[in-house]
């Protein structure tokens, strides 16, 4: 076991973490211990054998292992024996670092924090069979390093400091967290000489950890700085293949087991599709014959008809089906929208039955995988900043659909992990497993892991309470229409103001300069109201819970409390921020309409920058808990991007409250005014 990387790395971390736990002699092959943990033989000719997820396909499927795996508690003469079953070497580290988390009191919430238990006690006695079955083959994250995230820089910068060691560390969660997939976006910003060189390391150390690497690249996607596989005249005058072909050596000087393909130009558009198809077909057969590698890409959101179509449509032929069947598909969600919700308001669309229609579809042609996300940066959810709990209930009804339904796997779209976006993470992690213990299936739920950090019932009945609010809320009722900030394309003229989040049916320039009394009352029954009720409701409860919270003697659990209740406040007072922003909005429009009445409209404004000082303050205390350097993720710096700031520089000062508030006391809408974002460089207009 110990000439295998994938046994040998596990083994030796879980001796530690073990060590660090009991601070207790942990040895190899010693029968007299107190405690035995009994590893299994591993027979090669069964790990060669197809597993229970390839068995049914019938068309090219990428092999793994079967890596399930099974514990057996006994006693003998005041022994204790753990004993593991599985078949493979990857089911040997799924079953160590399961045990470790399941049943010994750690939990691998973060790259960069682990709970440690106190086992100078051992507190497994009593007899237990324990069985874990992956709900899905390939389990893992896309990190989306097109955003200046956590990683983005270390990812894409050769000569980042301490890049390659935050790079595994965030390996090792995955594989701590029994996850065996892993990509990324690459940017046209690397620099091609010496990156490919420098990622081979990570590959590789992701591969011996039993991690399948991939590359997120595209075709030719123009938007955020995008790694194109071809340029066109006269930034190259190559024919495409040869610059594919180019491309693809330099980047396989490390050795990665998937590309993620971006096949269009943008998200809205098409482009000439038999060109693109011939391409595709080409990387297909290029990747299995030059670089043993395997091509996938996502289906987006947009529906069809949504689409900028600019190329007719192609059908392949027979022949064509044989090699595109070797491909496989991401059918992918956005936001905290689920796959069966009624009402999804995001990207054109009403909601996203169509992508589990195409799921369905897919999963007969191709080994398919679902590809949610588990946040979005711009504008939703950790750039205002909110945390939005019905990611959990989201995610883990999606898991659950997918594995009734078969899905083979399940890869996770993060974009960033503070102000509490990790314990999304970990809970969906956690979730791509069925734990069956002395013959009766775990029960599942949306805050099952909220008690192995806290270990305090009325903590987890503060966040009960907290997600029932935003369900009913944000979810069903659209709340969310109003919560979200508004980004560019909520701004502009038709016919590119597509709906990509979830916005009022009023823009809010008209508001301000056309409406009558009817809309203001339906503003206020629509937004103003609810926004009130769900921020009171919050704060109520979070007042209610806050001695939970209180100080805690080891510093790991005071940071995450302190966290997550600052999280819940925040998303609590961004309600009653916007609230009192339309507030001012329609007193001000009615005193325009009735002006014989004194509405006294700037009350509300001053209320307003009241709140936003709360949560300034709450944000000043939250950057302190950060994990990784606030000049990282929190301020302005050129990078590899193509934002000139960490993803966390947007709420450091709270840039979407404020706009809001001098939207309206300066009667000035479009998407220029206290603008932060280089549109041209995001859209590919320029470099």
């Amino acid at each position: 076991m110990l000439e295998e990387n994938i046994s040998k790395h596990a083994i030796f971390d879980v001796k530690e973490l073990l060590f660090e736990a009991c601070n207790c002699d942990i040895n190899f092959n010693n029968e007299t211990a107190d405690i035995i943990i009994e590893l299994p033989h591993i027979d090669l000719s069964l790990m060669a054998e197809p597993n229970r997820f390839s068995k049914k396909a019938d068309f090219p499927f990428y092999h793994l292992p079967e890596h399930d795996y099974k514990w057996t508690l006994h006693q003998n003469e005041n022994r204790i024996y753990l004993q593991l079953e599985t078949i493979s070497f990857s089911g040997i580290s799924n079953g160590l670092y399961g045990l470790l988390q399941e049943k010994l009191g750690f939990a691998f919430i973060h790259a960069r924090q682990t709970i440690i238990p106190d086992l100078s006690k051992w507190p497994l006695k009593t007899a237990f069979t324990w069985e874990a079955k992956a709900r899905f083959d390939k389990r893992g994250f896309h990190l989306h390093t097109m955003h200046p995230i956590e990683l983005a820089e270390p990812l894409l910068d050769h000569t980042f400091p301490g890049g390659l060691e935050m790079i595994k560390e965030y390996l090792e969660w995955l594989v701590r967290n029994n996850q065996n997939y892993f990509d990324f976006n690459l940017l046209e910003s690397i620099d091609l000489d010496y990156w490919p060189q420098y990622a081979k390391e990570f590959v590789i150390y992701g591969q011996e950890r039993g991690i399948i690497m991939g590359l997120d690249v595209s075709l030719h996607m123009i938007q955020q700085k995008a790694f194109k596989l071809y340029k066109n005249p006269p930034s190259s005058f190559r024919s495409r293949r040869n610059q594919i072909r180019r491309n693809l050596d330099k980047l396989f000087t490390a050795p990665w087991d998937y590309i993620n393909m971006e096949f269009s130009t943008t998200e809205f558009s098409t482009g000439n599709q038999y060109r693109k198809e011939q391409l595709r077909l080409y990387i297909i057969d290029l990747l299995e014959e030059e670089y043993d590698a395997i091509l996938t890409g996502r289906e987006h959101v947009v529906k069809k008809d949504e689409l900028i179509s600019t190329g007719s449509t192609y059908t392949l032929t027979d022949e064509e089906k044989v090699t595109d069947a070797k491909r496989q598909t991401l059918v992918h969600t956005v936001m905290f929208y689920a796959l069966e919700d009624e009402s999804a308001p995001v990207y054109e669309n009403e909601n996203l039955s169509h992508m589990l229609d195409l799921m369905k579809k897919e999963m007969q042609v191709r080994e398919t995988w679902f590809y949610p996300e588990s946040a979005y940066w711009i504008t939703f959810d950790n750039s205002v900043p909110m945390l939005l709990l019905p990611y959990l209930s989201g995610r883990l009804r999606d898991i659950l659909l997918c594995h009734k339904l078969g899905v083979p796997g399940h890869i996770t779209f993060s974009s960033g992990w503070e102000w509490g976006y990790w314990w999304i993470d970990w809970s969906i992690a956690r979730w791509s497993w069925e734990h069956t213990f002395d013959e009766k299936i775990q029960d599942t739920h949306a805050l099952q892991y909220i008690n192995d950090v806290f270990q305090n019932d009325s903590i987890f009945t503060f966040f009960n309470k907290q997600l029932d609010l935003h369900e009913s809320y944000l979810l069903e009722d659209e709340l969310m229409r109003y919560m979200a900030a508004q980004t560019v394309t909520d701004e502009i003229p038709p016919p590119f103001n597509k709906e990509f989040h979830p916005r009022p049916r009023w823009r809010y320039k008209d508001l301000y300069r056309k409406s009558d009394s009817l809309t203001l009352d339906s503003l206020k029954t629509e937004g103003i109201i609810p926004l009130h009720e769900f921020g009171d409701a919050s704060l109520i409860i979070s007042a209610q819970y806050e001695k939970y919270f209180a100080d805690d003697s080891i510093p790991l659990i005071r940071d995450l409390k302190k966290e997550l209740y600052n999280a819940m406040v925040i998303t609590a007072l961004r309600a009653k921020h916007r609230a009192a922003t339309l507030e001012y909005l329609s007193a001000k429009r009615r005193s325009n309409i009735d002006r014989d009445r004194d509405f006294d409209e700037n009350k509300y404004l001053e209320v307003a920058g009241e709140i936003r000082s709360s949560a300034q303050h709450i944000v000043d205390e939250t950057e302190l808990l950060y994990r990784y350097p606030v000049e990282l993720i929190a301020r302005p710096y050129k990078g590899h991007t193509a934002y000139p700031y960490g993803y966390l520089y947007i709420p450091s000062k709270l840039h979407f409250w404020e706009r809001e508030e001098e939207q309206i006391r300066r009667n000035r809408w479009g998407p220029l005014f206290m603008n932060i974002w280089d549109i041209l460089m995001i859209g590919g207009l320029k470099n």
